[in-house]
């Protein structure tokens, strides 16, 4: 037998051990980690396009007007709005796009 864990497993053990919580409870967290996941590798990638165009984080923030240590905050994924993001993009040389997705039809919408 093996000594893991199935995921779904987990769940259950998880669920039995906060009944309190409720599902909807259970999928916000869920929705929070993902978007706090999303928002690290975003970050992550900022990065590396600013280190492979030889940037520093004070010249990045001096070209956004923000501080060098939101900069890094921003790197680490402590993104909080768009409009950093594509001040933040514009200082790269790169652009934020965003669209709408909706079945199978997608609708640019800034």
């Amino acid at each position: 037998m093996s000594r893991h864990s199935s995921w779904a497993e987990v769940k259950r053990r998880m669920r039995e051990a906060h009944p309190e919580v409720s599902e909807a409870e259970w999928e916000a967290r869920r929705q929070a980690a993902r978007t706090a996941t999303e928002a690290h590798v975003l970050g992550h990638h900022l990065r590396e396009i600013r280190e492979e165009q030889g940037l520093t984080q004070a010249q990045v923030a001096a070209s956004v007007g923000i501080t060098q240590a939101r900069v890094s905050q921003i790197e680490r994924g402590e993104i909080h709005n768009l409009e950093t993001m594509r001040t933040y993009a514009a200082a790269l040389g790169a652009k934020i796009t965003v669209s709408i997705e909706y079945g199978d039809r997608t609708i640019g919408a800034a």
